[in-house]
């Protein structure tokens, strides 16, 4: 008997090493696409790319990791981050996006790399598991409407309005709404989401007002790449969370915008590369040098405008 109960404990412990190496047959790593993404440079320099994502599986996925990698146009990987996306629970069809930030020097040489030309990111998905928990789905955005800032703090910022109503029969807690801006051909261009919404309990029927606006956006600045076309909305709820069937979502279309407010056209373009401004930074130092030799006093100076950003903070 003593014998059979350590050979017990030996086939345990063999089986539970061997767990550890054999994969997660819950992971849905292969069921998240990245539909779109867009990057650029913020104000503080550091390389921002956004990207929308979706669950094209059969399952509801709880919390995804998402890693990338950047290339120069010389192929050389220049830097690597991770983010987790702007969601929990994930049902099948549905979309959200996430915000990746990447250090603007090479971690092994310590060079700036953000300038030599970016060529393309490659994305990898860290963590995706399935579950059969999901959120409360009988929250619902009754109307939104969108506005460019004006004011000294929020000059250009793009802004969507709205109000969540609760249209089921239980309470829902700690509601969110998360946004996807998308450009004129319908890539993803920027993020926001916002902090819970008051009241921080709302009941059947009730309804709760927001305001999200998009990260580092000021469109009074960004190239038409950047300008903002559309937007989807997300909503969050810490609670309740069901078990069983998730309904897929109702809608999954960007709303777009009826030109709020559009700034004056500042005759910029869109997808610019990086390297054409690296050429053409020289070429203007060396025509200004051949002016100085012609002309003896000649100076012009330029002030960059001032961008207005909206403060980060990741859920």
């Amino acid at each position: 008997m003593r014998k059979r109960t350590i050979h017990l404990f030996i086939l345990i412990a063999v089986l539970s090493i061997a767990f550890n190496f054999v994969p997660n047959v819950f992971s849905q790593s292969e069921n998240i696409k990245v539909l779109s993404h867009s990057w650029y440079i913020d104000s503080l320099g550091y390389f921002v790319v956004v990207g929308e994502i979706q669950n094209i599986g059969s399952a509801t996925i709880d919390r995804i990791v998402v890693g990338g990698t950047v290339y120069t146009i010389d192929g050389i990987a220049q830097a690597n981050s991770y983010t987790t996306a702007y969601v929990r629970y994930l049902v099948p069809q549905q979309k959200a996006v996430f915000y990746m930030e990447f250090s603007p020097t090479n971690d092994d040489t310590g060079e700036t790399w953000i300038y030599s030309g970016i060529d393309h990111v490659d994305f990898t998905v860290l963590q995706a598991e399935a579950t059969s928990s999901y959120q409360y789905p009988d929250l619902t955005i009754t109307i939104s409407s969108a506005a460019i800032g004006s004011s000294a703090t929020d000059k250009g910022v793009y802004w969507v309005n709205g109000v969540v109503q609760n249209t089921g029969t239980q309470t829902a807690k700690n509601i969110r709404v998360i946004a996807a801006f998308y450009n004129a051909s319908g890539t993803v261009v920027a993020t926001g989401y916002t902090d819970p919404l008051t009241p921080t309990s709302l009941s059947p029927s009730g309804t709760a007002s927001f305001k999200v606006g998009a990260f580092d956006m000021n469109q009074t600045e960004v190239p038409s790449s950047l300008r903002i076309s559309s937007y989807a909305l997300l909503i969050q709820a810490e609670s309740p969370i069901l078990t069983g069937t998730a309904p897929l979502p109702s809608d999954t279309e960007p709303t777009n915008s009826s030109s709020p407010s559009n700034p004056d056209d500042q005759s910029q373009t869109g997808s610019f590369p990086f390297q054409w401004l690296y050429v053409i930074g020289i070429v203007a130092v060396v025509g200004i040098a051949l002016t100085a030799l012609t002309l003896k006093k000649h100076k012009s100076s330029s002030e960059r405008k001032s961008k207005s950003k909206v403060s980060r903070r990741k859920k």
